[in-house]
């Protein structure tokens, strides 16, 4: 599986990102992307990616104390994983997930004034705050297979291999980008 562009992962000057005037949402666009095999296959979620994994228990019942949002995202990932598949897609397959989980930079992270579009020299490079890249991956690994009506997969056992990376937005674009490759 080939990586994706340098430009998508992070940004060459970080001084020169602009601050995302954009809110989080739950619209479902997507953008067909480069293959990185025929077979292949590269798409957009808009919205803010939702973990999956942390669960509070009351009496005899098990709630996801995300549990709206969670659904929420889940649907958008199988509605748009279903829209873009190939039409001659193997549910049976053995399957490497790619995911890359795109975050907001907080205003913090930038300067005031006439420097309000440029990043501060203290501003991380990398998003090491919740959540956590497994739990973000569980919720589109569940969306994909049998939690949402078996979109790619019959069950997410069938993913025999993740890479998986969260990072800031360098442009305007929020939510994940999936690559899902058959092994078979």
């Amino acid at each position: 599986m080939s990586a994706l562009p340098v430009s998508l992962l992070s940004s060459s000057n970080p001084s020169s990102a602009q601050p995302s005037l954009l809110k989080p949402c739950s619209t479902l666009q997507s953008t067909r992307l480069m293959h990185s095999s025929p077979a292949s296959f590269t798409f957009r979620v808009l919205g803010t990616p939702v973990p999956q994994g942390s669960v509070k228990a009351f009496g005899s019942r098990v709630v996801a104390n995300n549990e709206h949002a969670l659904g929420s995202w889940r649907s958008d990932v199988a509605a748009v994983a279903y829209r873009e598949k190939p039409a001659d897609w193997d549910i049976n397959a053995a399957v490497s997930l790619r995911c890359e989980f795109v975050f907001p930079r907080p205003l913090s992270h930038y300067g005031t004034g006439k420097n309000a579009t440029k990043l501060k020299p203290s501003a991380p490079r990398y998003h090491v705050k919740t959540p956590d890249c497994d739990k973000l991956v569980r919720s589109c690994g569940d969306a994909i297979a049998d939690a949402c009506g078996m979109v790619l997969l019959r069950s997410d056992a069938q993913i025999v291999s993740i890479y998986a990376a969260k990072r800031y937005s360098t442009d305007d674009f929020l939510g994940a980008i999936i690559t899902v490759t058959p092994l078979s």
